[in-house]
C-alpha cells in the first residue's frame, strides 16, 4: 500500500454490499427511484420545452405582413447580424441551413437565405428572432414572459398545444419501449435461432 499506511497490511472488503464497510453505497432501490424522478423530471421539462416551441410556431403562423419586403429585409438582416453567439445556431437549426467547414459561417448562410423570404415569412422570422430567447427558457413563471403574452394576442390555445405535445411524447416513448421489448434473435417458423 502506498501513502500515510505504507508498509502496514489493511484488510478491504470486497463486497460491494456490505453495511459496515461501504455504508454510503445506496440500495438499489433507491438507484431505481431516483432515476425515476430524474426520468419524470426530464420528461416534464421536454415537454415544457416543447410546447413553448409550438406556441411558437403556431404564432408565427398567425403573423401578417404589414412592412414592404425590403423593410423586412433591412430589419431582418440587421437583427442577424446582431445575434448572440447562442442564438445563431438555434435559427439556423429551426431554418433547416447547414453550415460545413469550408463554406460561410451560419450567419451569412442565414442572410442568403432570408433574402429569398417573401413578406410574410420575413414578418414571421422578425417575430421569431424576438421571441427566439423566450422560446428557449425553461420556466413560464415569469410575469414578463413575452411568449405567452405573444399567444394570448395570436389567441393560442396554450393548454391544447400542451395536452398535445404531452401525448406525442407519450407515444414516442411508448414506440421506444416496445422497440426494445422485442427479442434480438431471428425467428424462423416460430423457432429462435442462436447464432
Amino acid at each position: 500500500m502506498d501513502g500515510g499506511k505504507r508498509g502496514q497490511v489493511v484488510k478491504v472488503c470486497a463486497d460491494p454490499a456490505c453495511r459496515t464497510h461501504h455504508p454510503n453505497t445506496p440500495s438499489p432501490q433507491q438507484v431505481e427511484r431516483e432515476r425515476a424522478e430524474e426520468r419524470k423530471r426530464i420528461e416534464k421539462e421536454k415537454l415544457a420545452i416543447t410546447t413553448r416551441h409550438r406556441i411558437l410556431a403556431t404564432i408565427l403562423q398567425r403573423v401578417s405582413a404589414p412592412l414592404k419586403k425590403a423593410d423586412l429585409l433591412a430589419v431582418a438582416h440587421y437583427l442577424i447580424c446582431h445575434l448572440s453567439y447562442s442564438q445563431i445556431p438555434a435559427l439556423a437549426k429551426r431554418h433547416k441551413v447547414e453550415t460545413k467547414k469550408d463554406s460561410a459561417s451560419a450567419q451569412e448562410l442565414l442572410v442568403k437565405q432570408v433574402g429569398k423570404y417573401e413578406e410574410a415569412e420575413l414578418c414571421r422570422l422578425l417575430l421569431e428572432i424576438s421571441l427566439l430567447d423566450s422560446a428557449y427558457q425553461r420556466s413560464t413563471a415569469s410575469r414578463d414572459d413575452v411568449l405567452m403574452d405573444a399567444a394570448k394576442r395570436y389567441r393560442v390555445d396554450i393548454e391544447k398545444l400542451q395536452k398535445t405535445v404531452a401525448a406525442e411524447l407519450s407515444a414516442k416513448r411508448d414506440k421506444k419501449t416496445k422497440a426494445k421489448a422485442k427479442p434480438k434473435g431471428r425467428k424462423n417458423g416460430g423457432i429462435s435461432q442462436v447464432p
